[in-house]
This record gives C-alpha cells, structure tokens and sequence, in this order.
C-alpha cells in the first residue's frame, strides 16, 4: 500500500515504539535473540552453574549479571560489537571474546580453576550465525586493523559479495548504485545530500562492522544495497593509555592516528584524531594522477556512561574535514594546473539511553544531529578551453561550440560546465525501539523522526559561446553564462515498525512485520510527499545448528536524495532541449524483492547462498551535471536487479579468517525522465544495462595471525567490469570496461606484544584499468601499484 503526494495518507505521524527482530537460536538448551548476548555458564561435568557472576566488556561499557538455577544469563542492552565475557564462581572462572551481531550470540562458558587457565583468552575467530541472509557477515576488530583492505571504508565495502567498484570511491552492492544504509551505535546516519566523493564515517573510528546484505526485517528501511551497523571505538576493559598508527606510501601518502582512551568514574571515554594526506585522492581521467592532492582529517569522541547494572548512557561525536582537487578531463584538453577544489565536511553526534526491562527487554531512545556541507570552487578560466567541447564523452565534440559560433546555431550543445558553490544538510532525529523476549516470540515496536534542512547555492557556469550566451546576453555572445540555484529544500521523514520473530519448535522460524514510510519535501519551486506501508515475511528451516534454508518477501521505499537541481536551473541546463521550465519529476524508488537461500556448514566454516530478484518502480539512480562534480537523483521508470551469490568464510584460529566470495548480478533500467539530466532509454524501447552493473564479480581474502602478535594477509578482487557508452550503438551498454583482478598483501611484524610494523602491497599485479570509460560518470582510471609502510602501537 502506498499514497501519492499529499494525500490524507502522507500526513500521518510515526508515533510508536519500535520493536527489534528477535528469534531463538538453540545450541543445547540455549536460545540467542537478536541483538542480545545470552547464555549459559556450566562446570566441568557439563552441570548447570546457578549464581555464577558474569561480566561483558567491550563497545566502551562493562555490565554484570547472576545466572540463574539453570545456569543461564541474558545482555539485553548490547549494541553489535566484539565483547569479552567472563564467569566466576568461588575459585572456578571462565573467560572468552566473543561477537555479538544483529542476529545475537549465544555462548557457552566451561569453568575451571583460575590457577589452570591464568588469564589467558582465547580469541577464536567465529562462524556467521545461521539466521539473516546467506551473505551476511561481520568484520571485527582483528579484520579491520589486519586487513590489507581497510584503509578506507570503501576499499573494505569492495571485498563485501556482490559489490563493484564505481568512479571516486562509489561502491556498488548487489546491483543497486551506492544505496548503502549506515548505523552508528545504533543510530542511523541520514544521507540527505548526493554525493560522489568521500566518505561520512572514518574507518578509522571503527571497532567492529556488521554487515546485512538481503531478507531485511522491518526495522530496517531506506537504503538496500546493503545495511552495515559499525560499533566505533571503546576503551572498556583497559587501563588509560594511548593507541595509534603512522604510514606513509606512494603517492606522497601519509596517514596517522592517535587514540586516547580512560575509564572515566563508572564509565569510558575514547578520544581519536586521524589525519591523512595524499596526492592521489580521485580517480583521474588518464593513468598519471597530476592536480589531485587530498587531505582528511577526522575527530572522534565517545564516552559510555552507566546508570545502574544493565543501563547506560552512550554518546558519540565524530567530525571530519575532507579536501580534494578535481581533475575533471585532462585527457579531453583540459589543462593539469587547474585548481579547482572541493570541501566536505561532516559532523555526526548521537546520544542513546539503553534501558533493561526485566530480563528479557530493552528500550533505547535519544537524538541524533548530522550536518554535512559541500562546497565547490570552480575554475572557468582553465576548466574551458575556448572553442573546445570538454563533455565529449557525453556525446560533444572539440569543434561544436566553435562551429555554433561561426553557423549562428547554438542548438548543437551548451559545452562544458565549471560549478561553484555549496549545499548543506542539517538533520536533527529522534529514534526509540523496544524489544522483549516472550517465550517463543520476540515482539516490539520502533519510530523515528528527521527534520532535515537543506540550503544550497550553485554558480553553474556554462561555456563561452553556449547556447544561452546569445539569448540571455546577447551583447556578448561569446561570454560565459551562469546558471543559478539558490533554492533551499526542507524535508520531514517519518518512520514506524513493527515485527515479530516466532520460533514455531527447534526446526521452524517465521520473522514478519509491517514498516511504514513518510517524508514531505519543501521548496519555492515545488512541493512533494509520499508513504507507503511495507510488508516483510521470511520463512526459515532449520536443519540443526548450523545448517539453514529460508525464503523471503519484502517491500521496500527509498526516498530520494533532498538535494536536487532546480527544475529552473535544470531547464536552463538543458536547453534547447529543455523549451520551457522542468517539470519535478523525482520519486520515490518502490521495490518488490524476492529472496532465497541459506547456509550449509563445510567443516568448520559456512556456505551461504542468496538468490534476489528485484522488481523496482521509479528505480533511482543519479547522473553526473555535465562535467561538474555535481549529481542529482533521477529515476528511471522501471528497474530489475537479480543477483545470485555464494560466500564462504572459515574461522582460523587468533581470530583469523578466510573467505571467498562468487556472484552474478543483472541490472537493468527502462524509460527515462523529464529533466534531461541523464541519457533517456526511452519508451517503451527495450531494457538497457544501468551503468553501475558488474555481471561477474569475486573476492577472496586471508587473515592468518602468528603466536608472537604478528599476521600476514591478503585480498583479491576480480569484476567483469562496468556497463559503457564506448559500445557500439546497436549495443548501447552491452559491453563491459574494463575486467579486472587486483590483489593486496600485508605483512606485520610484531615487534612487541603492544607494537608492530606493517608493510602492505596493493594492486600488486599494476592491474591499471578503467574503472568507467564514456558512460555518465566520465572516465576514471584506477591506481597503479602502491607501497605503503607504518608503525602501530597500543600502550598497557
């Protein structure tokens, strides 16, 4: 069910409290739910320990529990994340790291006498749980600081199953074009402005990454491709002391890290600063990266406070500062000593109160604020060379601007563009969720609201002797026009769901619910809303612990970015195309998505298998405005994705993995839309392949840690490529550009248990490919092989 804008329907308001997806999970007797860590504690006859204490640390905050007669315990309140757990009973304890996911975790702790296991903890790497998706997965603490492709959130995205590698850092997942949805400690990160470069969240604020890749439950809306929940630094459990990294690589790379962390009375507090500099931060149009210097700097804060036994009071700051020079097309004329720049700047702060109801509920609630700004500084002077066309991979040519000149015929083109200005998103949100364990059921409720404003102020500048120049300046035709957009968006987002997961008996699970959607968009030049109430049911067979099959139905809603080109602005972009002011035509993108799959166990790791199609009306993709740096939402009238993925991944002991991933994926788009941003496939002419489709795509990656506190490890990554324009046009889009394998290595030597140097290879193969050649984002090329070596450290 959904309504049309502003009607009765749009109006309404997400009131109720949410309720979080639990199921029950059995190893033995035990039974996990969803984002609850539970358990038993017995002793070495395997007999239940009644009034043992347990204690879990971990995510920056330390609570206790008692067993109870049958030995068993339950942590309502945990956000994901990678949790020490230890048991004790007079003279018998039991210690052991374990990973707590959206799906929950259940233990099993085996005490003995502190004088036989001292204090050491063994950390083995751990299995993904049946439940979910057969791809999802989680990334711990080991995986993030040992892996060659955590260097950047993107680069770590890239090894997920089924992604593709886009233009400036875009990561595509299983056919969808970059709709990643992000959760901070349990907070959503509103992505309200379209864009292509950089990153929101610093990898290097994060301690543990768990990732949702299909059969989503209500509680999750927006984004698709993916849902990663990232738990950021935590100091819990650790004496004050520093911790921190210095690299510095090809490419005058230099990075660095410092973290400070303390107990604070009852409580933690975890301060970072990460600063990085580069003179490669893009993907230029040719091989040599000249004028593409790039510079992040990043401050993180969290401090984790608790009110009683099981409660707590989180607060999380980060802000970051990214700076990047823009080599537009070089290789189409465009000089290399251009200057252009670009700024953005994010700030996201959150604070959450986790509240235990009895032993088997949990209510968490609070603020969130996000300001994101991107700011442009255009160059006209050296992004035009007079007379010359410098969009030509759009379809120009270096002499149409020339000859419109020369004929006194400026339909042939508007030529190329320099853009200067800025767009800023505020979003100020409130979420609660409640979620309790009852016998065979975990139900619950969820709401959340976002107020988001969305200022901007763009100088579109177009080519000297473009097709406006004689029409709005006529006494100088051969000047450049500007083009401005100053009007300002204001939206409102509602959200409410509710669910419930019912393990019929140790064989049989059903998971459904209803979610509802609702946002409202204000601008001078138009005004647009739309719901829509969307069902989700999985269906899960058990086939004992470890092996599972399931089958699975949703709706899904995206709204689109509140960041837009005027239909002002866009008509005098398009013109003559465009012969009267553009109609706003953006919508919202609604998905039916069929799912199946499961997990199989192959020795002591999982097979997971997930078959999606998607059916998608208004499918929303974005397109590049001429050859600025700017992008905009547009959709397509109809979209079909189908993806079919395996990804197996192993635990190795000292908390190491392998895993190995094979998909294939089918995007493609029908129709087009009104404002001529993009390249119209018309109608009703057949399906053509989106431009950020990969058909075949792998991954395969090893972390293999020493007994001295040393690891080697690797990652590989081959894609078929990206759909291009380059293809013949009988052929639009057919073809692929480029395939490619790149492979990363890293090695560390430990040079004491608390510090250790790095050397990490990537692109080891010199594998210089295009990433996209003449399709809408331009040409990008990727890097070549790179050397980077770094001192890490983490004071007792």
């Amino acid at each position: 069910m959904f309504c049309e804008p502003f009607s009765n329907c749009t109006r309404w308001r997400a009131g109720a409290f949410a309720l979080a997806l639990s199921c029950c999970l059995p190893i033995g007797s035990l039974a996990a739910t969803p984002s609850q860590l539970s358990g038993v504690v017995q002793d070495e006859s395997s007999a239940p320990v009644a009034g043992a204490r347990v204690d879990v640390s971990g995510q920056n905050i330390t609570v206790s529990t008692t067993t109870d007669g049958a030995g068993y315990f339950r942590f309502s309140t945990l956000g994901v994340g990678e949790y020490q757990i230890s048991a004790r009973k007079g003279p018998l304890h039991a210690t052991q790291v374990v990973e707590l996911t959206s799906q929950g975790t259940s233990v099993r702790l085996m005490l003995a006498r502190i004088t036989t296991i001292r204090s050491i903890v063994v950390r083995q790497g751990s299995a993904p749980p049946v439940r979910g998706s057969g791809t999802d997965l989680t990334l711990n603490t080991t995986v993030l600081s040992h892996s060659p492709a955590s260097t950047t959130f993107p680069n770590l995205l890239l090894q997920l199953p089924g992604s593709a590698r886009g233009a400036n850092g875009v990561v595509h997942i299983n056919g969808d074009h970059g709709d990643i949805n992000y959760f901070v400690d349990g907070v959503s990160i509103p992505q309200e402005l379209n864009r292509q470069i950089g990153t929101e969240f610093d990898i290097s604020n994060a301690a543990f990454v768990d990732v949702l890749e299909g059969a989503y439950p209500a509680q999750y809306g927006g984004r698709f491709a993916a849902v990663v929940n990232i738990g950021t630094r935590s100091g819990a459990g650790e004496p004050p002391g520093f911790a921190g990294y210095a690299q510095a690589g090809s490419y005058a790379t230099v990075d660095s890290s410092l973290e400070y962390h303390s107990p604070i009375g009852a409580g933690n507090i975890v301060a970072a600063f990460h600063a990085t500099r580069t003179a490669r931060g893009l993907d230029p149009p040719q091989a040599s990266s000249p004028h593409n210097d790039a510079s992040n700097t990043n401050e993180f804060l969290r401090f984790t406070m608790p009110t009683s036994k099981s409660d707590y009071l989180n607060v999380t700051l980060s802000h970051s500062l990214q700076t990047y020079q823009i080599p537009n097309d070089l290789a189409g004329g465009e000089p290399a000593n251009t200057d252009d720049s670009e700024t953005q700047d994010d700030t996201f702060a959150a604070l959450q109160y986790r509240h235990a109801i009895g032993a088997n509920g949990m209510l968490a609630f609070g603020p969130s604020f996000k300001r994101s700004k991107i700011q442009e500084f255009g160059d006209p002077a050296n992004d035009f060379i007079y007379g010359e066309n410098i969009n030509i991979a759009n379809g120009g040519s270096p002499t149409d601007c020339a000859d419109a000149l020369a004929s006194g015929n400026f339909g042939l083109t508007t030529c190329g563009y320099s853009l200067s200005g800025y767009s800023t998103a505020t979003d100020g949100a409130f979420n609660a969720d409640y979620t309790v364990q009852l016998q065979k059921h975990t139900v619950g409720a969820g709401s959340s609201y976002d107020f988001t404003l969305v200022p901007k102020s763009y100088e579109i500048t177009l080519q000297p002797n473009n097709f406006l120049a004689p029409i709005y300046s006529p006494a100088t035709p051969n000047a450049p026009y500007t083009v401005t957009d100053n009007a300002p968006n204001v939206g409102h987002t509602e959200t409410a769901y509710v669910q419930d997961s019912w393990r019929l008996d140790p064989r049989y699970e059903v998971d459904y619910g209803l979610r509802a959607d609702a946002f409202q968009l204000f601008s001078p030049q138009f005004r647009y809303g739309a719901s829509q109430f969307s069902p989700r049911f999985k269906f899960t067979r058990f086939f004992g612990e470890r092996a599972s099959v399931y089958a699975y139905y949703g709706r899904f809603f995206t709204p689109f970015s509140f960041q837009n080109v005027s239909p002002t602005a866009a008509q005098l972009l398009n013109l003559p195309l465009q012969p009267q002011v553009a109609q706003f035509d953006l919508r919202p993108q609604r998905d039916s998505v069929y799912e199946i799959g499961g997990h199989l166990p192959m020795g002591t790791g999982d097979l997971g298998i997930r078959i999606s199609q998607k059916n998608a009306t208004d499918l929303i993709d974005d397109t590049q405005v001429g050859v600025t740096n700017l992008h905009q939402d547009i959709n397509y009238q109809v979209g079909r994705i189908a993806t079919q993925t395996a990804y197996y991944q192993l635990p190795l002991e000292r908390n190491g993995r392998f895993y190995a991933s094979f998909n294939h994926t089918y995007s493609v788009n029908k129709g087009c839309e009104t404002q001529l941003l993009a390249p119209c496939f018309g109608s009703p002419t057949d399906w053509t392949p989106a431009d950020h489709e990969q058909r075949w795509g792998a991954t395969a990656g090893l972390i293999a840690s020493d007994t001295r506190g040393g690891w080697w490890s690797f990652a590989g990554e081959y894609g078929s490529g990206l759909s291009s324009a380059a293809c013949a046009p009988t052929v639009p889009g057919f073809c692929k550009y480029t395939p490619h394998i790149v492979l990363d290595a890293e090695k560390g030597f430990a040079l004491t248990p608390h510090a250790a140097v790095m050397v990490r290879i990537g692109n080891i193969l010199n594998d210089r490919y295009y990433i996209t050649l003449q399709n809408a984002q331009g040409n990008h090329f990727s890097a070549g092989r790179t050397i980077t070596a770094g001192l890490s450290f983490n004071q007792p």
